[in-house]
């Protein structure tokens, strides 16, 4: 059976934990691929009425109310339905919809996920201490551990049962600034397209910006495994 498929009839879920990269990979893949995104933080924005950027510490603490995470999940689940293209940038997606998508569990340690955390302040114009990072990082995982367990019955810390791919990026960006940040999410979505055209055939080259071959975008600092 022919695995061809065209970035049309595509939807990948990009899941990981904080400062994994996901926001990053996911932009870069709406625009290399031409296909919308869909973001699970913007939702829950879009609830509280909040105009603040992508990713909040601020805005994460206000997620107590079962009520309101239930709201996010099903405007994921909906979007993910209605869409036969999409890229959604969510953390339970993968385990609480069983819609055809592929899963893409982007794994990075705790100690590159924290140059990464770094470096994102930075950018935004309000820099933090490492020391400072680490607890806002940290936090976040643990309430999300918190919530989804409380709410689906799954560890987003241990749990990869549903994911078709994991995406180990943990040797990149090996100093915390903006040039290697940039880079390093540059090879990392290089990497999921090589993935992709391999398992998918090569109408999923992107075609537009970023645009690159399978022989320039392997890279040996990114450890793509396929699960299913």
């Amino acid at each position: 059976m022919s695995t061809k498929r065209g970035c049309g009839s595509m939807r990948i879920i990009v899941s990981g934990l904080t400062a994994a990269g996901k926001t990053t990979l996911c932009l870069k893949l709406e625009k290399g691929l031409l296909i919308p995104r869909f973001s699970a933080s913007e939702t829950l924005r879009k609830l509280l009425l909040d105009t603040g950027d992508a990713w909040s510490p601020e805005l994460d603490r206000q997620r107590t109310e079962q009520s309101l995470e239930h709201a996010v999940d099903a405007a994921m689940t909906s979007a993910l339905h209605e869409h036969d293209a999409g890229v959604f940038d969510s953390w339970g997606l993968p385990w609480y919809s069983n819609e055809t998508a592929i899963r893409i569990w982007l794994e990075s340690n705790r100690e590159s996920r924290l140059r990464k955390c770094y470096v994102s302040y930075l950018q935004r114009g309000t820099p933090k201490t490492f020391a400072e990072c680490a607890s806002i990082m940290d936090a976040k995982d643990a309430k999300s551990r918190t919530v989804f367990l409380m709410n689906w019955g799954f560890d987003i810390f241990t749990d990869r049962e549903p994911f078709d791919m994991v995406v180990d990026c943990s040797a990149l960006i090996p100093v915390a600034t903006i040039e290697q940040a940039d880079i390093g999410a540059r090879r990392t979505y290089q990497a999921v397209i090589t993935a992709l055209a391999d398992r998918y055939d090569t109408d999923l080259l992107p075609t537009s910006g970023d645009r690159t071959t399978t022989t320039e975008s392997r890279d040996p600092t990114v450890v793509v495994t396929w699960l299913q």
